[in-house]
This record gives C-alpha cells, sequence and structure tokens, in this order.
C-alpha cells in the first residue's frame, strides 16, 4: 500500500492502550541516527535511565562483543564499545525494554530473531555501500515496530494469524488488515510518527514490503534485503507457502555485496550472533 494511504491510517483503540515507547530511548534513537551524536551526550542521557542503561550493560557484556573484562557501568560501556557499536547497542536495548514481559512469549520471540536478523545482514550489507552501517542497523531492527505493536496488543490472535502461512508479504498485510483493521507498516508508521521517531527509519518500517522504486534511500533497499534474507535464512515471522531461494536473494543484490555463497554459513554466523545478545 502507498505510504500517502498508510498516513491517514488510524490506530485501533487497543494499540492506543500500548505503553508509549519511552521517552528516553526516544531521544536515544534520535541522538543514534545524528552521526556526529557526540559519545559523552548520548551517555548523560542513558544514565537517566536505570533500565535502559541495565540493558546497555547486558548487551555489551555479551560474547557478541567480546570485551575482556566485565563492564559495570553504562559510561564504561560506551567508551570501551566506541560510538559506532554503542549506537546498536542501544536501539538493541530500547527495543528490548519497549517490548518487555511479551519477549518471553514464543510468538514474540519470532518476531523479535526476525527483527535481529534484519538488522545484523542490514548492517552486513551497508558495509558495501554508502549508507552508514549503524544507520541501516537501526532502521533493521526497527522496521516491524509495527509487527511487534500488534503482537503485543492482541496476543493469542496474532500468534494463530503467524502460525497459518501465508504465500506473500502482499498477502500477509492484507490478512493484518482483515484481522485487525490495520497491517503492521501501517501500525510501524502511525505508531513512530506519534513517537517523533526520524524519518528515515519512519519510510523504512512503512514501506519494507513495498516494490523497489528507482528513488528509494539506500537505507530502505539494504533494509528490503535483509528482510528478505532473514526470511530465507530461516527466521521468517509467517512460513509462507511459496518464497525465494537464498540465490535469488543474492542475485537481487548489488554486486559489491559480499556475502557468503553458502547459505548455512551466514544463518550460522547471524544465529550466533542473536544467540550471544538473548543470552547473555
Amino acid at each position: 500500500m502507498p505510504s500517502q494511504t498508510r498516513e491517514s491510517a488510524k490506530l485501533p483503540s487497543v494499540l492506543n492502550d500500548l505503553p508509549p515507547f519511552p521517552v528516553v530511548a526516544i531521544k536515544a534513537l534520535q541522538l543514534v541516527s545524528n552521526e556526529k551524536a557526540p559519545l559523552r551526550e548520548l551517555g548523560e542521557l542513558i544514565g537517566t535511565d536505570a533500565a535502559l542503561s541495565g540493558e546497555i550493560l547486558r548487551i555489551a557484556n555479551s560474547a557478541l562483543y567480546g570485551l575482556r573484562t566485565e563492564v559495570e557501568s553504562a559510561l564504561t560501556a560506551m567508551v570501551l564499545l566506541g560510538l559506532d557499536r554503542v549506537k546498536s547497542v542501544v536501539v538493541t536495548s530500547a527495543l528490548r525494554h519497549y517490548i518487555g514481559r511479551s519477549l518471553g512469549a514464543p510468538w514474540m520471540r519470532i518476531c523479535w530473531r526476525h527483527s535481529l536478523a534484519t538488522a545484523l545482514l542490514a548492517k552486513e550489507l551497508a558495509k558495501a555501500s554508502q549508507t552508514s552501517e549503524d544507520v541501516a542497523y537501526t532502521a533493521g531492527i526497527l522496521h516491524d515496530i509495527g509487527r511487534l505493536a500488534l503482537a503485543m496488543a492482541y496476543p493469542t490472535r496474532y500468534s494463530e494469524f503467524i502460525m497459518n502461512p501465508e504465500p506473500t508479504s502482499l498477502e500477509i498485510l492484507e490478512a493484518e488488515r482483515e484481522l485487525f483493521g490495520i497491517d503492521h507498516c501501517e501500525a510501524g508508521e502511525t505508531l513512530m510518527l506519534r513517537w517523533n521517531i526520524p524519518k528515515n527509519l519512519v519510510l523504512v518500517a512503512s514501506e519494507h514490503h513495498d516494490l523497489p522504486r528507482g528513488n528509494d534511500p539506500g537505507v530502505l533497499t539494504i533494509v528490503r534485503h535483509g528482510c528478505r534474507l532473514a526470511d530465507v535464512l530461516g527466521f521468517e515471522v509467517v512460513r509462507g507457502a511459496r518464497r525465494p531461494t537464498y540465490e535469488d536473494v543474492l542475485a537481487e543484490m548489488p554486486a559489491t555485496s559480499r556475502l557468503p555463497r553458502d547459505q548455512q554459513d551466514l544463518a550460522f554466523l547471524i544465529a550466533s550472533k542473536i544467540n550471544s545478545i538473548e543470552m547473555s
């Protein structure tokens, strides 16, 4: 559905009743989206929120980053990791903090792992482009925020929905509109605009299932590729009856992309990174 139609979408009352995205997390995302954001300013902001600070410590101490000593303060974590890696930690922490206890549900974990896989793959793809790796990661992990919101608002119905295979992403959006009165792209755009999330991230959440256009921003194209790769590598949310092969998706990539030719190698790499985040 074109974005100009989505802008008029109204949230069902149950989505309006969801807790808002944490204010500190929104401010952190705004800073993260600014490539010139000073580390100290970001550190001072995070220090005002105990839950977000705790999440950053947990992820910073995970095997994913391999720090030699245990980090005991968010500021120390930021200094040791450096600004670029801190941005990835902040956005991961913010989203996990928003999901909260719902992450314990199997259906939410499926959605969460898809978002993580897309983010990690988008970051890899950005290495061969002019798009910032951190922006690609941030856009990737937030691309399905509308789906996460629907899953939190309708836990039973959305759990049943994702267990019923749909053959194409377009039909998934249509099915969501029939079941919930709104699809996850519409929900993501509306919520993110309400939260004053940077517009480049809103665009990705709104249009990542749309057909490509010649003037699409680089980050949107990267996240689309990352999302499709996540699906074929086994991190899909809805197990569709039809989906492209790994070779099909690789053929859509720019020639500069340097992904493993073996599908299992890439799937193992992404799964290992996700497990490092989840098990810390």
